[in-house]
This record gives structure tokens, C-alpha cells and sequence, in this order.
């Protein structure tokens, strides 16, 4: 069993996440892709956060009709901070025991998670992949390589190489960071709401579906 967990507020889910989820589930031959709102981030919190079941009854507007999506409120019913730790022990002893995950992550937040809870044992359970937002410049120049591999000597192991033939970073004792880029999108949920509140249509950035219902409860005005 292949699995991947993509967390998040999804506040709200837009079209840059379906990309992003998409291109991991093929790409990394995933049986499984599991959409994992969050009831409290414990690092950021926005501006405004929709409530937890408008949040996921959006997602489920949102995803694909296929069986290898499945969405997990196992954030939503626990209280407190959403520690992504949590959620990992919780698939590997209760849901998908002996699986090899892959936590989908965008890059800001892959460049603070030596300050998340249990990081190391984190990196030793999962492997990273971190999913660029665009391709401009600096990718094209290999600057979010160097800024990945600057991070990842400096705050997680110097015993990290790069393979640039698979886009990863490899541990000598197997632990592997996925650098993926994404098809040219610069689509976030924080834009998304900022259009909302400006009464401007948002329509070519989320799902027909979702930007119905943002509609219907007039979310993020």
C-alpha cells in the first residue's frame, strides 16, 4: 500500500490543491490519497477560518469521483492544535498499517517543520514531498533546489544528497524528501478570500461546485 496524506485548513479547497493532489497520486503510483482538514492549525491560523463542517462538506464538493480519494475528518473530531504527528501514528496503527507514506506539504511549510511537534520521528515515518507553487525563475535556475538543500543541511541532517535524476534528497539510512514541482498555478486559499471579500468572482479558482456553495452560505464576506 502506497498512501498519501495532504493536510491542510482548505480554507477554502481550490483548484491549485486538485492539481497538486493529482499530480502526486500519479506520479507517485499513490493507492491511496487522504484529504486531511485540520480543526485548529497549530502554527498559522487565518484571518478567518469557515467552520470545520463547511470546510469539509467543500472538499467533498471538490474531489474527483475516485475510489484512491478518500476524505479523513480524523483532525476534525480531535480537539485542540492538529499536529500532523498525530495524524500519521493514528493512519499507521489504526488505518493503513505498514503503508509507505508520503505527506504532501507546500514549501513554506516544509520550511519550518524542524519546529514542528516530534520532527525527527516525523521525517523517520513519512516521506516528505514538497509541492512548489509555481515555476518561475528560480526554479528554472534550480533556486528552490538550492534553497531546499540550504534548509535541510542547516536544520534537519547534513548526511541529506541530492538525487537529481529522482528530485529527492536521500538519508543514508533510507529517509527520502520528494522535491515536486507543479504545473504553473499560483492559486492560494488566502487569495481566494481576500477576491471574496473585494466582491469579486472566484470562479476560475475553485470547483463550479464549491464556488456554488461558498455562494449558497455566503462564506468569506
Amino acid at each position: 500500500m502506497r498512501a498519501g496524506l495532504f493536510g491542510g485548513t482548505f480554507n477554502p479547497i481550490h483548484k491549485g490543491h486538485l492539481m497538486a493532489a493529482d499530480r502526486v497520486l500519479q506520479l507517485f503510483s499513490l493507492d491511496r490519497l487522504y484529504i486531511v482538514p485540520c480543526r485548529v492549525p497549530p502554527h498559522k491560523f487565518p484571518a478567518y477560518l469557515a467552520p470545520a463542517s463547511l470546510r469539509v462538506r467543500m472538499i467533498q464538493l471538490a474531489l474527483p469521483t475516485d475510489a484512491r480519494y478518500c476524505l479523513s475528518d480524523v483532525e476534525i473530531q480531535r480537539s485542540g492544535p492538529s499536529y500532523t504527528i498525530d495524524t500519521v501514528d493514528h493512519f499507521c496503527t489504526r488505518i493503513i498499517p505498514g503503508a509507505t507514506l508520503f505527506q504532501i506539504m507546500g514549501m513554506d511549510a516544509f520550511l519550518e517543520i524542524h519546529t514542528w511537534k516530534s520532527w525527527r520521528r516525523l521525517l523517520e515515518t513519512v516521506q516528505p514531498v514538497v509541492v512548489t507553487r509555481s515555476m518561475d525563475d528560480r526554479m528554472q535556475s534550480g533556486g528552490e533546489v538550492d534553497r531546499l538543500a540550504d534548509y535541510i543541511r542547516s536544520r534537519l541532517s547534513d548526511d541529506y544528497r541530492y538525487i537529481e535524476a529522482q528530485s529527492c534528497w536521500r538519508h543514508p539510512d533510507g529517509k527520502c524528501i520528494h522535491l515536486l514541482p507543479t504545473t504553473p498555478v499560483n492559486i492560494s486559499s488566502s487569495q481566494v478570500r481576500e477576491l471574496i471579500r473585494a466582491g469579486k468572482a472566484v470562479g476560475h479558482l475553485v470547483p463550479a461546485a464549491v464556488n456554488d456553495y461558498i455562494e449558497q452560505k455566503e462564506l468569506y464576506r
